[in-house]
């Protein structure tokens, strides 16, 4: 357990608007001075949203880009697995306890984020994986991080909800771009359309984050 209070408290997000008074840990903390970069969006993910997060994920991880998600199915999990694959280190905010893997399928994932980065949350140990435990860690995960890499988001989703988030703590956004009458990229397009950063390869990130 870290308390808002302890040095290792992690300085992002303790400077959110209302940061939660302390966080369990399960493996270790993101780096401070190192960028971290969350990848988020659609549970029934397609094709291309799967071969896009591998890509991205790949990319930051290669060049000491810290990752961080919710470990859910689909996008979340695709590219906390492409980011371990490719050496690098990610971090999952789950809305259980750091000791109830959730969804139970992911378990091997599980143990490898526990031990190449970290598992966190702000629910006490054994805590079940409730409906409404979901949301708010959504300002966990923006708030860990540097900036947010929507993937693939529909019109109604907890992506938007962590991209919304992170515009009100300061992130910035990262939006890759979908087909238009494709119904899993109608929250993507509009994200663009509100100002998001269109982003097209991992150097379209990394840009952002030079000499950090």
């Amino acid at each position: 357990y870290v308390s808002v209070e302890d040095d290792i408290f992690p300085e992002r997000l303790r400077n959110i608007p209302d940061p939660p008074y302390g966080i369990f840990v399960k493996g270790r903390l993101p780096e401070e001075y190192v960028p971290c970069v969350a990848m988020i969006g659609s549970r029934a993910c397609s094709r291309y949203g799967r071969a896009v997060s591998e890509m991205f994920a790949e990319a930051l991880a290669e060049r000491g880009i810290q990752g961080a998600s919710g470990m859910a199915r689909g996008i979340d999990s695709i590219s906390q697995s492409a980011c371990i694959a490719a050496g690098g280190k990610t971090f999952a905010v789950l809305g259980s306890g750091v000791d109830v893997c959730y969804p139970k399928e992911l378990s091997g994932l599980y143990e490898k984020i526990s031990q190449k980065g970290g598992i966190i949350s702000t629910y006490p140990p054994g805590m079940q994986p409730l409906a409404a435990n979901f949301p708010p860690r959504n300002r966990i995960i923006s708030g860990l991080s540097c900036g947010v890499l929507v993937i693939e988001a529909p019109e109604k989703s907890g992506a938007l909800i962590t991209a919304q988030l992170a515009l009100d703590q300061g992130r910035d956004v990262f939006v890759v771009p979908g087909n238009i009458d494709v119904d899993t990229f109608v929250g993507s397009n509009r994200l663009l359309r509100d100002g998001a950063i269109a982003v097209s390869s991992g150097w379209d990130v990394l840009s952002e984050y030079e000499g950090l």
